[in-house]
Parts: structure tokens; sequence; C-alpha cells
């Protein structure tokens, strides 16, 4: 957790940027600022705390990169949406998550179908490549805001049947599974960072090139065997992810060195 400053101190070993970032982001975080707040501008900022030009920009630039704050051409700098926080290899879904933050999840169905498993889907999945599965993709939302698109291949018994008004209907992929006794009990997510192409920048409107998240998954049944394979590409300034590990699975980890 960062310290929390309320004023400029020159003789502190802490840069003077840095202090004025803290500064800003305590104001955030006590609701002084709120979403959406136009801030001082650059010049307010630094007669205010007597800093430079160079050293105000230094500390908002940090607090736009972190995603606090969003520049928006020829109008100012304002306090941003706060980021969604999701779990590496949590075992809750993206709406279970999205409702838990008091947001309002939202999915609109793209493609729905079977076909045959060919590449990365059968090898995640451990099945032979020609195998049918169901391909589900969504545009998923927050308060009617996209910022994910995902891709699912689900390897489910051949009694299941899935129906796009089932889908059209429930928001969550997992709570449908779990009514026809299909429940994930381990997730295997990668992340990693790209750019948006022209695709994903016309779903999510963001700019061509803009930074997104790329989550890669493997879901596990009850017996071990993979369920799902999905991508989901993030909008990179919506959310921000995190990792919580036990002493049980660190004690785990070291037994094995």
């Amino acid at each position: 957790m960062e310290p929390v400053i309320q004023k400029i101190d020159r003789n502190a070993p802490v840069p003077l940027y840095y202090q004025l970032k803290l500064i800003l982001l305590n104001m955030i975080n006590k609701g002084e600022l709120q979403v959406g707040d136009l801030i001082p501008t650059e010049k307010e900022l630094g007669e205010k705390y007597d800093l430079s030009r160079i050293t105000v920009r230094a500390a908002i630039q940090e607090l736009v990169q972190e995603g606090y704050l969003e520049r928006r051409q020829g109008i100012g700098t304002f306090v941003a949406e706060p980021k969604l926080r999701r779990g590496i290899g949590n075992l809750s879904s993206f709406s279970t998550d999205v409702s838990r933050a008091g947001h309002k999840p939202g999915s609109l169905l793209l493609e729905f179908g079977v076909e045959k498993a060919i590449g990365a889907v059968a090898t995640a999945l451990k099945i032979p490549e020609g195998q049918r599965v169901w391909l589900i993709e969504r545009l998923r939302t927050v308060d009617d805001e996209p910022i994910s698109h995902s891709i699912s291949y689900l390897n489910l018994p051949k009694e299941v049947v899935l129906t796009k008004k089932q889908l059209e209907k429930e928001v969550s992929l997992w709570a449908l599974l779990e009514e026809m006794n299909i429940i994930i009990t381990e997730v295997e997510d990668t992340v990693q960072a790209i750019t948006a192409n022209s695709r994903q920048s016309r779903l999510l409107k963001v700019h061509p090139g803009a930074p997104l998240l790329l989550i890669e998954g493997i879901s596990y049944g009850k017996n071990g065997t993979p369920i799902e394979y999905s991508r989901a590409v993030n909008r990179a300034d919506r959310f921000k992810y995190t990792i919580r590990v036990t002493s049980n699975q660190l004690n785990r980890a070291f037994s094995k060195k």
C-alpha cells in the first residue's frame, strides 16, 4: 500500500513528482476527486504546490499510465473509471466479478455453433483433432460498455446440448454449465499484453494499436478433464489482474525444489 502524503516535503528522500502523485492518488481514494472530475491544470497544480511544470507532468503521466487518470485531447485530464479487478486462475466468472464490483454485466452473442477442433484447441482440450466442440464468441460488457471479446471452445458430453436462446438469456456461461451439472473446479490462465487489431478496436471501441490483455484459459471439470479453452481479449484500461498465493501453495512449491 502506498504511503499517504498530504503535502510536499522538500527534505524527504522521496522525489517531488512522486509526492505529488501520492497526494493526487489520496484525493481520488478519499473521494475528493471523483470519477469524471476534471483535475486542476498543470499550471494550477504547479502554483499550488510550488512545483515546476515538468515535475507536475511526470506525476500526472504516471497516474495516466496506471489508469487512475485519463487525458482527453483539447479538454483536460479527468479521473478515470476504476479498473475491474480479477484474479489469475480465479474460479469466479466474469459476470460474478463484475456484479460483486457493483456493475451490470452483459453479453452479446457474436457467433455460436459446433466446429472441428484443430491445433491449439485440440491440444488444450486434450482431444483428437477433428473432434467436434461447441464454439461461443461473445462481446462482454460492463454497464453496457464493451470491454472484453471472448471465444470459448467447449468439450461437453454428447448428451449436453446448448441453444442460442440459452446463451442469449444467461450472461454467465459457467452458471449455465452448472445448471447442467458441469462444474468448473480448476482454472489455468496465462496473461500477455497485445495491441488491438482492426476488428478488436471496432468491437471494443478503442484505437487500433491500443493496449489489450489477452487471457488464455483452460477450465477443468470434477475429474480433471478440460471442459473449456478460452481466449479473452480485454481492454487494458479497464482491467487489472491479481495473484493470490496461500502458504500451502508456497510450501508445496518449495517442497518440489
